[in-house]
């Protein structure tokens, strides 16, 4: 059975601690592994941010590659991997604007010699290994957003659904299908706000366009605030524009567990079917696991960090 670790950014000490908690312990090698067999599934999202980048890395690489884990890839890595990929019609992929290079600046400081910079690269061609996504027995795991049409697309365009440079450099491209398929599965779904309202996101950033609950019926939503993920005063009370909305969500039975959305609070399931494991570790928040069973109907008692 396995244990999925929600957005870690870097904080590799409450990594240490959840799995210790979880009963990993460092096998001769150093490698956390469990005495009954689980394996750990991230998440994603192992860069920037946090104060012990390259140990998180060390740490999640040694227990993939030592068997005691899977990983899926992020959308700070896939973000990484395009800030370094070099675009032929000039630049890179995401361009070196100021508020890129503050995303990215505690990753590139700790990697900022010579030697750690090639350890660094390597990181990088180690990111391209990892799956966007994982379809198991039961479960189904991925970053931000589970979205049938364009996981479809993913896997005819990327069979073992690992980026290449030439996917990245369609999907850099903003309206292609690569594109599309990329912004959804590992940043979410949006929806643009009404009214021409724009909000400040949790890096100060303005932005019209909000995430929404993919894994909710919007219908079910009474107002803005029970399907946007962030309660603006404006909205506040209104009733939604379901004319405006995709009507998709998820509905299937088999458990889907993602990250991504810096949620805030008492950990909790999101639907019997569905949880977000990200809990904003990175903003004071917990770094939170599942204990998966191979139970259909998620439960949470099964929610796990360490206080």
């Amino acid at each position: 059975m396995y244990d999925l670790i929600g957005d870690i950014h870097g904080h590799a000490d409450e990594l240490r601690a959840l799995l210790h908690h979880l009963g990993y312990q460092p096998d001769a090698a150093g490698v956390p592994r469990h005495k009954g067999g689980r394996r750990v599934i991230f998440l994603g999202d192992y860069i920037d941010r946090g104060p012990k980048i390259r140990e998180t890395l060390q740490l999640v690489r040694g227990m993939v590659e030592g068997g005691a884990a899977l990983a899926i890839l992020g959308n700070h890595e896939y973000n990484a991997l395009a800030f370094w990929q070099r675009d032929p019609a000039g630049g890179h992929l995401r361009p070196h604007r100021p508020w890129h290079i503050l995303q990215h600046l505690e990753t590139i400081k700790e990697f900022r010699t010579p030697e750690l910079y090639r350890e660094w690269q390597d990181y990088l061609a180690w990111f391209r290994t990892l799956p966007l996504l994982l379809e198991l027995n039961g479960l189904r795991a991925v970053h931000a957003c589970w979205e049938p049409r364009h996981i479809e697309y993913l896997r005819r365009e990327l069979p073992d659904l690992c980026l290449t440079p030439t996917f990245m450099l369609r999907a850099s491209r903003r309206g292609s299908a690569e594109f599309e398929a990329i912004e959804v599965t590992l940043k979410g779904r949006e929806v643009r706000l009404p009214g021409g309202l724009t909000f400040a996101d949790k890096d100060g950033h303005r932005r019209d366009l909000m995430r929404v609950r993919w894994w909710q019926n919007p219908a079910t939503a009474a107002a803005y605030h029970d399907y946007f993920l962030e309660d603006l005063p404006e909205l506040r009370g209104r009733p939604v524009d379901f004319a405006n909305l995709d009507p998709t969500y998820y509905q299937d039975d088999t458990p889907v567990f993602f990250g991504h959305y810096w949620l805030r609070g008492e950990p909790q399931l999101l639907q019997p079917h569905a949880v977000c494991l990200d809990y904003s570790v990175a903003k004071g928040g917990q770094l939170i696991g599942y204990r998966w069973d191979g139970e259909q109907t998620l439960s949470a008692d099964k929610l796990v960090w360490v206080r």
